[in-house]
């Protein structure tokens, strides 16, 4: 038997061979990767894993075939109305097997591994939009200018000039009882893995741990004119940056920035953002600079990247600078990350530019 807890489900028993109690397992093995997912992420595999138990987990692993979860498939995706939703369930089932067979090595799990690789699901389709130079601009203008939010205006300049995830920017609140260490305490949670200005040091230089891969990434500040342009504004016109007119060196004022604490923090509360909120504010943005609906946050990121491969910036460092590499973060690497970026970035602001005086 099992039962549900509110983190997800509580053990009661050991594997008995039916798809619950793999679940079970998963959720409670101390080996099980289960344990290292991010609060938010797990959540929402609990709710997959709930409806999976409620559905079909009194079935036992030795009956369920390829065309059992061809079945299911059409039963999660309502006929292929909701593709991302079977890709979600999908994805949960290839989890669940390879747990079960690399670490509880059943033998049902092992078949079913195979199984899964060798069936074709229809997925999902890659989003074909991005938000574009002009329309950061635009976001970061009405921001600040028409709805006093300075914090989203200056989230916009990093998401989009140092192609990073919102969650990166923004972070998150979690639990008290979750992992990350945190000053920011408000509500019975905490506020992790957001940008925070300890992180950016006297040249502007900022190196972050990304959420979703735990990748440092190095990004200069001193190359990102949207950034720059909010620290203005921040700063009211003080001069952050300041270039000797002799011998051309650029001095940073580094003192004039906080030394440490969320670099996003809501302009009505105070607090760090919420994601929800944090979406929901720039949407209102958004609609006011019309961009179409269909055009997201989370396209910031994407925009950043294809701006870079416009610029003819190399394939390679465009995944350097964006952390989807898979390379071990070896002392190497991180030059080649820092170097890979900036190269992006100066590239990606001089056909920006040209583009502009065109």
């Amino acid at each position: 038997m099992l039962i549900f807890s509110r983190g997800g489900i509580a053990e009661v028993g050991a594997f008995d061979g039916t798809l619950k109690s793999l679940i079970q397992c998963y959720q409670t093995d101390p080996d099980s990767t289960y344990r290292k997912l991010r609060y938010k992420v797990r959540q929402n595999n609990d709710a997959l894993l709930r409806r999976l138990v409620n559905d079909h987990g009194s079935e036992d692993l030795g009956d369920i075939k390829g065309r059992t979860i061809l079945a299911w498939y059409k039963e999660w995706t309502g006929g292929g109305e909701k593709l991302s939703m079977g890709s979600a369930f999908v994805g949960q089932l290839r989890t669940l097997f390879t747990f079960g067979r690399s670490i509880l090595e059943i033998e049902d799990c092992v078949r079913l591994g195979m199984v899964m690789h060798d069936l074709k699901f229809t997925g999902t389709r890659a989003r074909k939009v991005s938000v574009t130079a002009q329309q950061a601009d635009a976001i970061r203008y009405k921001a600040r200018i028409h709805f006093g939010w300075y914090s989203i205006a200056l989230g916009q300049a990093f998401q989009f000039e140092c192609t990073l995830r919102q969650k990166d920017v923004i972070g998150e609140w979690v639990p008290l009882d979750q992992e990350g260490v945190s000053a920011v305490i408000f509500g019975g949670k905490k506020w992790i893995r957001g940008i925070d200005w300890s992180e950016v040091d006297e040249n502007l230089i900022l190196k972050h741990v990304t959420s979703k891969k735990q990748k440092e990434t190095e990004v200069d500040l001193k190359l990102a004119p949207m950034v720059l342009e909010e620290f203005r504004e921040m700063l009211g016109g003080r001069q952050l940056l300041v270039t000797d007119p002799v011998t051309k060196k650029v001095t940073v004022n580094r003192s004039l920035l906080p030394a440490s604490g969320p670099v996003l923090i809501c302009d009505t509360n105070g607090l760090p953002w919420t994601d929800s909120e944090y979406r929901r504010k720039w949407r209102l943005v958004a609609n006011a600079c019309g961009i179409p609906k269909n055009v997201w946050n989370m396209d910031s990121r994407s925009g950043a990247i294809s701006e870079a491969i416009a610029a003819g910036v190399p394939l390679e460092f465009v995944r350097h600078a964006a952390t989807h590499s898979d390379i071990s973060q070896t002392q190497e690497y991180d030059r080649i990350q820092a170097k890979a970026t900036a190269k992006a970035m100066r590239a990606r602001v001089e056909n920006r530019n040209k583009d502009e005086t065109e």
